[in-house]
């Protein structure tokens, strides 16, 4: 099944449109063609000169554009997804249509599918055993895809110049985000062939990489600007009760601010969001198991990302730069997180959810698949919100407050202010 559909039906409430290109070349010594997919304003002189790129998961969908895609098109950018790895495009792409996409190939010929089936589950593991099978499977999913490097670099390289039959669309600014596993694709593009792979007179083919929710040790300074952000659920010791490795295990990722590095550590976010679900959200979760008294989390993941991807945007371009890092109250040197008297997460990125609470948020959810992807949230009693803010009136002043550090500080965008000012309006206690 196809997953790049998601939001796909809002794309003419913003006057957008979706064009695909099949593009082939040479990668790792052989021959490889592929798709792209492109989603554009239907007027072009809407384009704000920046494309914002991602490589679609290696088990298919497009993380990306499902935390971005209102600010993608609120702001004009083009978005590019690129099918370079090469178990999803065989298996989710060519094979949802063989005929369509009969040109596709890759050296490897291993379909996500078959990965599915080897997923480790060893029961009653310790941490170390389930980080030492995390990062094996890993290894097999790069050795998997050897062309999906070179095939991101070729694409960008092209999207200097027009698209066939999208005049206008060449870019100023090419970004690379990705999240959760395309956060680790991302993170080893930095690592090892953001200085190999260049453009002409040896330029950078991404102005800038935005790599999210996943892990690993600290990343190098290169010579375009960085943000990595990561939510508390990608802590070992948050995902721990869940059965599931940490992309973060330890501090070792964390590093000092540079001139083209920024690190945003998230209280109270979750891998995936539930604040928003689709269709095909409310149907996968409907009957997975919450912890007694609790419900979804309402926590905005993507009103965090608009934020960022704005703040990325402009220090590529040299016009503004964003805040310094921020990260998460841990006990010592461990990666256990600090929590406040509601038991929320202390320290890193804030919002309103965290800074005027009404409710415990925990951010993975310890429930089994698919619920430890999500977070929860447990509504505080009124007695409790009446002792914290003494009214009604108390609380949205504290929530005003929180709202207008958070809009000083870029960390939220005017547009997202104003949907979390109409939730505060209904609070009652």
């Amino acid at each position: 099944m196809l997953l790049d559909n998601y939001a796909r039906e809002l794309l003419p409430l913003y006057d957008y449109a979706q064009s695909e290109y099949l593009v082939s070349g040479e990668a790792a010594g052989h021959s490889y063609t592929t798709r792209i997919l492109v989603r554009h304003p239907i007027d072009m002189r809407r384009f704000n000169g920046r494309i914002l790129s991602e490589v679609s998961h290696i088990w298919g969908g497009i993380s990306v554009w499902r935390a971005y895609h209102r600010q993608v098109m609120r702001a004009g950018y083009i978005w590019v997804e690129i099918d370079s790895q090469a178990p999803s495009a065989l298996d989710l792409v060519k094979n949802a249509d063989p005929e369509r996409y009969e040109a596709i190939h890759f050296v490897n010929d291993t379909l996500a599918s078959e990965f599915k089936s080897t997923i480790p589950f060893t029961p009653n593991p310790t941490p170390e055993t389930l980080a030492a099978e995390y990062d094996e499977f890993k290894e097999r999913w790069w050795e998997a895809t050897p062309q999906s490097f070179e095939i991101i670099a070729q694409v960008a390289a092209s999207l200097r110049e027009d698209l066939p039959g999208l005049g206008g669309s060449a870019a100023n600014t090419i970004l690379l985000a990705g999240i959760s596993q395309t956060g680790g694709l991302t993170r080893r593009f930095i690592e090892r062939y953001h200085g190999v792979l260049r453009g002409e007179n040896d330029a950078p083919l991404f102005d800038g990489y935005l790599p999210g929710a996943s892990g690993g040790d600290a990343l190098p300074d290169i010579d375009v600007p960085v943000i990595e952000v990561l939510g508390e659920a990608e802590f070992q010791s948050v995902r721990w009760p869940c059965g599931v490795s940490g992309q973060v295990r330890g501090l070792s990722h964390r590093r000092d601010d540079s001139d083209t590095f920024r690190l945003y550590e998230v209280a109270g976010m979750a891998h995936r969001e539930t604040r928003r679900m689709s269709a095909f959200d409310v149907d996968r979760l409907k009957n997975s198991p919450l912890p007694s008294g609790a419900n979804w989390s309402s926590f905005p993941n993507t009103h965090i990302y608009n934020a960022l991807l704005e703040l990325l945007a402009e220090w590529a371009e040299g016009t503004a730069s964003p805040p310094p890092s921020q990260v998460l109250e841990t006990i010592g040197e461990t990666d256990e997180i600090v929590r406040d008297d509601v038991g929320n997460a202390v320290g890193g990125v804030r919002s309103t959810h965290t800074e005027a609470p009404t409710s415990t948020l925990v951010a993975a959810t310890p429930m089994g698949r698919p619920s430890w992807y999500h977070g929860n949230e447990t509504p505080l009693t009124d007695d409790v919100l009446r002792k914290r803010y003494g009214s009604v009136a108390g609380y949205r002043s504290e929530f005003g407050r929180a709202l207008d550090k958070l809009l000083d500080q870029r960390l939220l965008l005017p547009t997202d202010a104003e949907e979390l000012r109409l939730d505060a309006e209904s609070v009652n206690f």
